[in-house]
């Protein structure tokens, strides 16, 4: 790790902290200065460690710059279809990126039913949703099924590639359907502050491992 990169991922831990710790603490301005910052500091981790040079990469950082959009645009409950559909073109950019990665067949290839799990916990989290939606019912049904399709996507990596990229890209997925649930829990059904911090970091932890294993798996490229 380089030593730009270490300092990036110092401020990117601080910003994380501070902003899950104004939830508790009911302090909205650290809320309102360290959201919009979230993102851009990943992207100057992304840009030390790799360049912006490969498509690879690119994708990555489409991500990034979606997530970054639907988080100022979260800031406000009323914009949340317009979050969503950034979050939505994130995911994609994720997906793409995932589905760039080469090597021998995954384990889903082998054994499907291993995304069992994922499509049970998807069919459970609608169920409960599925009544408080209203309008925004088939968006939030599209959006839960692009997230849980990205999980199996990044648990299809095994086998197909490094073990520890594999896992990164696992658990960064895992950490993202858990902040998204969260979040619409929070949203729809039963709003708490304690939901919004966890949210938060999960979503921050997921973040910061989706960039470490781009990085990780950018490096076999070069």
């Amino acid at each position: 790790m380089k030593r730009m990169t270490f300092f990036f991922s110092i401020i990117y831990a601080l910003l994380a902290i501070l902003n899950v710790f104004s939830h508790f603490a009911g302090i909205s301005i650290w809320h309102i200065v360290t959201k919009p910052l979230l993102m851009p500091s990943l992207i100057l981790i992304l840009w030390i460690e790799t360049g912006l040079k490969s498509v690879f990469v690119k994708m990555i950082l489409w991500a990034l710059i979606f997530s970054w959009a639907g988080d100022i645009t979260l800031m406000k409950s009323e914009y949340f279809i317009f979050g969503l559909i950034f979050f939505l073109l994130a995911h994609i950019f994720y997906s793409i990126g995932i589905l760039m990665i080469k090597g021998s067949k995954g384990i889903l290839q082998f054994q499907p039913l291993f995304a069992l799990p994922i499509a049970v916990y998807l069919i459970l989290l609608l169920s409960l949703l599925n009544n408080f939606l209203d309008k925004l019912k088939i968006p939030v049904f599209m959006y839960g099924i692009v997230i849980c399709t990205v999980w199996m996507l990044t648990m299809n990596l095994f086998w197909k590639t490094d073990k520890k990229i594999a896992s990164l890209f696992f658990f960064a997925s895992f950490q993202f359907v858990l902040s998204d649930s969260l979040l619409a829990v929070n949203h729809f059904v039963y709003p708490h502050y304690i939901l919004s911090a966890l949210i938060m970091a999960t979503y921050c932890s997921a973040q910061y491992l989706f960039i470490l294993g781009s990085i990780s798996y950018n490096k076999i490229l070069i």
